[in-house]
Order: C-alpha cells, then structure tokens, then sequence
C-alpha cells in the first residue's frame, strides 16, 4: 500500500513539473563526453577549428531549429564542460537575431520556467541540479551576439573551485 501511494504521489509531482533541463546536445553528454569524442565526430568539417587547449568552434551547427554561426565545444578535465550557440550581427541580420531571441527566450521560459534563476532584458538563465542554461542578447565589442550556453554544473563549480584556489 505504500509503494502504491509513493508511486501515485511520484506521477502526481511528475506531471506538475517541467522537463529537466537537457544535457545531451548534438549528440554529446555535458560531463562526460571527451573531447576526443567531439574531434572524431567534427574534425572532416569545413568550418572546424581548435581554439585552444580548451575547445572547439565549428560554423553552422543546426540546433533548436536555427543555423547557429558559430558552436562551441569547451571542456575540463577532458571533459564537456559547456556547448555554446552564437548567432553574431555580422552574418545574421539583426532582425532575424531578434526573431530568434524572442522565438527561443517563449520556448525557453515555456519548457524551464519551474528551473528559472535570473531574467533581465537581455538574458535569462535557468538551471536545475545537473544543467545551467543561458540565454543572453548582448553587444560583442561592436557587434550584437546572441548566444545560448548549456554546461555541466559540477565541472564549473570544479572550474570555479580550481581557479579560486590560484589565488
């Protein structure tokens, strides 16, 4: 009888929250997928570069139904620490950059509103216990970005942590 109200109980908060926050991108997981694992798959690309011993970029990554310019790969300890979407207003017009931050800022509060941290204008940011996202529409120097940034939370605060510690 127990088991069968914890199991009721378990459906009922199920269907009041939304979808856990996604870690699995393009095929990779936040946290475990190696960078090796992210060469292998786009190294042939035209648009591949290393950008240093952190990470990849690759142009025209398709996600979340947008052609992204730029896509970037960041790790830690070998490990997918952050995907990084940019649309930049050099080679996407502007009003299709503010389409798409009001498109994907609905679709965002819609889907992770119960995991909403912090909104302002221009960013909104949601995390739940694996998963930190971020939506922001900003200047870049000159030029205006929008960028959409999923990364594992325990490798950040194992960033943050290592990077206080040179202090």
């Amino acid at each position: 009888m127990k088991k069968a109200l914890a199991i009721f109980l378990a459906f009922i908060i199920g269907l009041s929250m939304s979808a856990q926050i996604q870690n699995k991108l393009l095929g990779f997981t936040l946290g475990s997928t190696t960078k090796a694992e992210v060469y292998e798959k786009y190294k042939d690309e035209g648009r591949f570069r290393e950008n240093s011993s952190e990470g990849y970029s690759i142009g025209n990554i398709e996600f979340a139904g947008h052609k992204w310019d730029i896509t970037s790969f960041r790790f830690y300890h070998d490990r997918l620490l952050s995907v990084q979407f940019t649309l930049i207003d050099l080679a996407t017009p502007i009003s299709l950059m503010d389409a798409s931050w009001d498109s994907l800022s609905l679709i965002l509060l819609d889907k992770y509103g119960d995991y909403n941290y912090y909104s302002t204008s221009e960013y909104q940011i949601f995390q739940d216990d694996q998963t930190h996202l971020a939506l922001s529409y900003t200047y870049s120097g000159n030029n205006k970005a929008l960028t959409l940034i999923y990364s594992d939370r325990a490798l950040r605060e194992q960033k943050r942590q290592a990077e206080e510690d040179e202090l």
